[in-house]
Protein backbone atom coordinates (compact mmCIF):
# COMPACT_ATOMS: atom_id res chain seq x y z
CA UNK A 1 0.00 0.00 0.00
CA UNK A 2 2.71 2.48 0.97
CA UNK A 3 4.72 1.61 -2.13
CA UNK A 4 1.72 2.32 -4.33
CA UNK A 5 1.24 5.72 -2.68
CA UNK A 6 4.92 6.62 -3.17
CA UNK A 7 4.67 5.63 -6.84
CA UNK A 8 1.60 7.82 -7.30
CA UNK A 9 3.26 10.73 -5.52
CA UNK A 10 6.40 10.36 -7.66
CA UNK A 11 4.26 10.25 -10.81
CA UNK A 12 2.36 13.35 -9.65
CA UNK A 13 5.58 15.27 -9.05
CA UNK A 14 7.03 14.19 -12.38
CA UNK A 15 3.88 15.19 -14.28
CA UNK A 16 3.76 18.49 -12.40
CA UNK A 17 7.38 19.18 -13.34
CA UNK A 18 6.69 18.29 -16.99
CA UNK A 19 3.70 20.64 -17.10
CA UNK A 20 5.69 23.46 -15.52
CA UNK A 21 8.57 22.94 -17.94
CA UNK A 22 6.20 22.82 -20.89
CA UNK A 23 4.35 26.04 -20.00
CA UNK A 24 7.55 27.87 -19.13
CA UNK A 25 9.01 26.98 -22.51
CA UNK A 26 6.03 28.23 -24.53
CA UNK A 27 5.25 31.27 -22.38
CA UNK A 28 7.29 33.50 -24.68
CA UNK A 29 5.12 32.54 -27.65
CA UNK A 30 1.77 33.58 -26.22
CA UNK A 31 -0.29 36.22 -27.97
CA UNK A 32 0.22 39.75 -26.70
CA UNK A 33 -2.62 41.41 -24.82
CA UNK A 34 -5.13 43.21 -26.98
CA UNK A 35 -5.12 46.97 -27.42
CA UNK A 36 -8.90 47.19 -27.63
CA UNK A 37 -9.31 49.12 -24.40
CA UNK A 38 -6.60 51.62 -25.35
CA UNK A 39 -8.06 52.13 -28.83
CA UNK A 40 -11.56 52.67 -27.42
CA UNK A 41 -10.20 55.13 -24.86
CA UNK A 42 -8.30 57.13 -27.50
CA UNK A 43 -11.26 57.15 -29.89
CA UNK A 44 -13.66 58.31 -27.19
CA UNK A 45 -11.21 61.02 -26.09
CA UNK A 46 -10.83 62.21 -29.68
CA UNK A 47 -14.56 62.42 -30.32
CA UNK A 48 -15.12 64.09 -26.97
CA UNK A 49 -12.69 66.78 -28.09
CA UNK A 50 -14.45 67.12 -31.46
CA UNK A 51 -17.86 67.50 -29.81
CA UNK A 52 -16.43 69.98 -27.30
CA UNK A 53 -14.92 72.09 -30.09
CA UNK A 54 -18.22 72.08 -32.01
CA UNK A 55 -20.14 73.19 -28.92
CA UNK A 56 -17.60 75.95 -28.23
CA UNK A 57 -17.82 77.18 -31.82
CA UNK A 58 -21.60 77.20 -31.73
CA UNK A 59 -21.58 79.26 -28.51
CA UNK A 60 -19.15 81.67 -30.12
CA UNK A 61 -21.45 82.08 -33.15
CA UNK A 62 -24.54 82.61 -31.02
CA UNK A 63 -22.79 85.23 -28.90
CA UNK A 64 -21.51 87.02 -32.02
CA UNK A 65 -24.96 87.00 -33.63
CA UNK A 66 -26.53 88.45 -30.47
CA UNK A 67 -24.05 91.33 -30.47
CA UNK A 68 -24.06 91.95 -34.26
CA UNK A 69 -27.15 90.49 -35.91
CA UNK A 70 -27.05 89.83 -39.65
CA UNK A 71 -23.27 89.96 -40.01
CA UNK A 72 -21.05 87.06 -41.01
CA UNK A 73 -19.27 85.42 -38.12
CA UNK A 74 -15.55 86.07 -38.06
CA UNK A 75 -13.03 83.35 -37.37
CA UNK A 76 -12.89 82.41 -33.73
CA UNK A 77 -9.66 83.54 -32.05
CA UNK A 78 -8.11 81.77 -29.09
Amino acid sequence: MATNLWKRYAEYLHTKWEKMYFWDSIEHYRRPKTFTRVVVLYASAFYTGVVGAAITEQHHKEKYWEEQPGKAVSVMKA
